[in-house]
């Protein structure tokens, strides 16, 4: 174990932080992600320090396969920006970098300070960075081209002792940012850590303080705790910490009812869990199927006068159990379909018609009153109403052997003929 030191005030030596080695801290570099530790090694051959930090080093010293890689440096975004091809700066208050390798990405960020406080946006060193962090656990930096770890805060201490420490004061930890909170209880839950007693009681002291959390951070939280394997531990300890009321206060609700439907949505969240660990299914309207299909049910079961209406019933009522979270439609929809089943409807039994059908190709008033003059006259002083007198009004005419559409346009011929000899007459002592 190695020292890291600054100097004092007082210009005396004064412990900065602990370096592990690989001996001390067990880290195996085929455990590693390879395309992290490029990262790493490109930022350093650039003069830059770097180090993985985070949740993946939480992941290693613990024996778990870490989900994704943070990775940390003294360069600026629009340095990192130059030195990978495949990156893009993202973020508006605080601007980080996302390296693609392949179809993972990498996210790269610069160290920050605490001259504004543990959520400031300001660039700063190392040891600030270490400090605006939010739990012991996560405020380790591994460097794996040395394959040592620097500790700041005794972090691997703390995870040796499987404790969630926070790293900044309680007085402030809670206060400044209430989804920390539900870090903490994430955290004990997937890694089977404790949760100090002081703190333990700064978290139900605050707890109202989540109400004020805006609702697209308790939704990627609540995402990654139904993601997580661990959702049934996670949300029956944010029920018992009064957290669940301002994230999921339906599903609060029907928790602490402790009867049937508690225990149906219950084994609902098992069953959630061993399908994240079996299959690692993570897609968001899966995960989602397994919370609604409570109130899915229940609104399946309400009278509804057709299939569409109980559908829609069922979508509204799957909303209202996610409130005041605005998830995706689409995954929300996804959800719904795959546990609804259609109630039975008796068949719609089509009324007989009241009037008779018209024959094909008889003629209506509106098609007389349409017809030429002439048509319409010869019609009347036939006394037929334009209709044909054969048998069956369309079919050829028994004794001439013509057709209704001939005869017709016989009849217009004639009226046409008609118009033009009466027009001559009229014209011819003028000429």
């Amino acid at each position: 174990m190695l020292i890291r030191y600054h100097t004092g005030p007082d210009g005396k030596p004064v412990k900065k932080a602990v370096v592990y080695t690989r001996n001390e801290h067990g880290i195996q570099p085929r455990s590693v992600d390879q395309d992290a530790v490029r990262i790493v090694e490109r930022l350093r051959q650039n003069g830059h320090d770097a180090y993985i930090v985070g949740g993946a080093v939480r992941d290693l010293l613990v024996g778990r396969v870490p989900k994704d890689y943070d990775i940390v440096t003294d360069a600026e975004p629009s340095r990192i920006k130059r030195l990978f091809y495949r990156s893009r700066i993202i973020g508006k208050r605080f601007r980080l970098v996302h390296v693609y390798v392949g179809q993972r990405i990498y996210e790269v960020s610069t160290f920050r300070s605490i001259s504004n406080g543990t959520v400031g946006n300001t660039y700063g060193t190392i040891d600030e960075d270490a400090r605006r962090r939010d739990f012991s656990m996560n405020a380790l930096y591994f460097d794996p081209t040395e394959g040592i770890i620097v500790d700041y805060v005794n972090g691997l201490k703390d995870i040796k002792a499987r404790r969630v420490m926070p790293v900044i004061p309680l007085a402030s930890i809670f206060s400044e940012d209430p989804v920390r909170m539900i870090r903490a209880v994430k955290y004990a839950c997937a890694t089977g850590f404790s949760i100090p007693l002081l703190t333990r009681m700064a978290i139900r002291r605050n707890a109202a303080a989540l109400a004020s959390a805006s609702v697209s951070r308790l939704g990627e939280e609540a995402i990654k705790i139904l993601g997580s394997g661990h959702a049934g531990a996670i949300i029956d300890m944010l029920h018992a910490y009064k957290l669940l009321a301002y994230i999921l206060p339906e599903v609060g609700t029907a928790l602490a009812d402790k009867g049937a439907e508690a225990d149906k949505l219950r084994e609902a969240l098992r069953s959630l869990d061993d399908h994240v660990r079996s299959a690692g299914d993570k897609t968001l309207g899966t995960l989602l199927s397994f919370l609604v299909k409570l109130p899915v049910d229940k609104a399946a079961a309400l009278p509804a006068p057709d299939v569409q209406t109980a559908a829609r019933n069922a979508m509204d009522a799957a909303r209202a159990f996610l409130s005041p979270l605005t998830l995706p439609r689409v995954e929300l929809e996804a959800a719904v379909a795959s546990v609804f089943v259609a109630p039975e409807f008796p068949a719609r039994v089509r009324k007989a018609r009241k009037r008779k059908r018209r024959k094909p190709g008889s003629r209506t008033d509106a098609q007389d009153a349409a017809a030429p003059d002439g048509e319409a006259a010869e019609a009347a002083e036939s006394g037929t109403d334009g209709r044909a007198t054969d048998q069956g009004g369309n079919g050829p005419d028994r004794q001439t052997g013509t057709s209704a559409s001939a005869r017709r346009r016989k009849r217009r011929r004639k009226a046409a003929a008609k118009r033009s000899d009466g027009a001559q007459d009229g014209s011819a002592p003028g000429q």
